[in-house]
């Protein structure tokens, strides 16, 4: 007995023996399994459901006259949303258009004024020629004046030399008297001739100086002709084939065109309106938010990954997906991107230098990293801000091959 005893005892020894083995094993082999299950699949519940939206803002301001949707209604792209008030606006387009038609006016008007300063230029250019040339043979009388003048003196002095000969022989009755009165006669023409050749002279000369003035005056009109008809050009506002008036009118114009248009708001994309707490009567202000719409067209799963796990998820990496609402629910996801900069809680710098705060904490935790997941398959239950679970598939698999 005792030796059946003694073999019994060495033979449940040696099955415990086995058992912690084995027990030991399976529980290195689950350890391992799991860190590779981490690895190749990993898993965050810190994942919220995310869309597209903006603010819908009018881009002028008024008062909402009509509101064409509610809160939580589905809307197509192109749908009208709501009004603002239109009468300001199609006063101001309305002023506008007159004012260009006054611009267009005053344009053809400018435009005929430069026609006639052009014209004023042309008379003044005209009158100015005819003064050069009047000047040119004015300044020729002088000198032919001078010429006639000479000419005249020689015929005088030859009058005076003959009468002085001839005088001194009537005493002796050389000569006769009537040939004296004669050569006195000549002599006396002579003289006169002379004198009216200097007058010419000096007639010549005072209107050389009267064209000459005539002639400068004319050279003022020209230039002050073509300082107004500059004036008048710029007055018309001409730019190569633009009219810079006409041009700044029709931009005004345009501008109360679009002003008026956007008191019409309509759907940017299709989607969901959210957050409308506002009714007819009320003020919009340009650039305020009235309410929200969601583009429900693309939905994405914001996902938190261990920045150990960042490093085995790719973009394009098949991703399952689940919603705390939906937990039977399977959905399909692809990675479209990782996040690359999260804000630190320590190590911001102050006046120029890091701070590094002192801690105690023993265990130092992993910071984690958004990484983006469009939802392939989404339904009517996803929404904004709603927790999900995303397992991202083959990473580690991937990875190796």
């Amino acid at each position: 007995m005792n030796a059946e005893n003694v073999s019994s005892d060495r033979g449940r020894r040696l099955i415990g023996r086995v058992l912690g083995i084995v027990v030991v094993g399976a529980a290195a082999i689950a350890a391992v399994v799991t860190l590779l299950q981490r690895e190749a699949r990993p898993q965050t519940d810190d994942a919220t459901v995310r869309a597209n939206f903006v603010g819908m803002a009018p881009q002028v301001s008024g008062h909402i006259m009509e509101i064409h949707v509610r809160d939580n209604q589905q809307v197509r792209k192109g749908d009208l949303l709501f009004v603002i008030d239109e009468r300001p606006y199609r006063i101001a387009l309305d002023r506008a258009r007159a004012a260009l038609a006054l611009t267009r006016k005053e344009v053809d008007g400018l435009t005929k004024g430069v026609e006639t300063a052009a014209a004023t230029v042309s008379r003044a250019q005209a009158q100015l020629n005819a003064s050069e040339a009047e000047v040119v043979r004015r300044e020729t009388e002088p000198v032919a004046a001078d010429a006639e003048i000479a000419q005249i003196e020689a015929k005088f002095n030859h009058a005076e030399q003959h009468l002085r000969r001839l005088e001194p022989l009537l005493p002796r009755q050389f000569v006769t008297t009537d040939r004296v009165e004669e050569a006195r006669t000549q002599r006396d023409a002579a003289r006169a001739a002379l004198d009216e050749a200097r007058a010419r002279k000096e007639a010549a000369v005072a209107a050389l100086a009267s064209t000459r003035a005539q002639h400068i005056a004319n050279k003022a009109a020209l230039e002050q002709a073509q300082s107004e008809r500059g004036r008048a050009v710029d007055a018309v506002g001409q730019v190569a084939d633009m009219n810079a008036r006409i041009a700044a009118a029709e931009a005004a114009m345009h501008a109360a065109e679009l002003d008026l248009g956007y008191c019409r708001v309509y759907a940017p994309f299709s989607g969901k309106v959210v957050n409308l707490n506002i009714s007819p009567g009320a003020f919009a202000r340009a650039g305020a938010e009235v309410f929200t719409l969601v583009d429900t067209s693309t939905w994405y799963v914001m996902a938190n990954f261990r920045e150990v796990d960042v490093r085995h998820i790719h973009a394009g990496a098949r991703v399952d997906i689940y919603l705390q609402s939906q937990p039977g629910r399977h959905f399909r996801g692809t990675v479209v991107g990782l996040g690359w900069a999260v804000l630190p809680d320590q190590g911001t710098s102050v006046m120029g230098l890091p701070n590094v705060e002192r801690s105690l904490e023993w265990i130092r935790l992993a910071t984690r990293f958004p990484v983006r997941i469009k939802v392939e398959d989404p339904n009517d239950a996803f929404r904004i801000g709603a927790s999900a679970v995303a397992t991202v598939n083959g990473t580690l698999f991937e990875e190796v091959r």
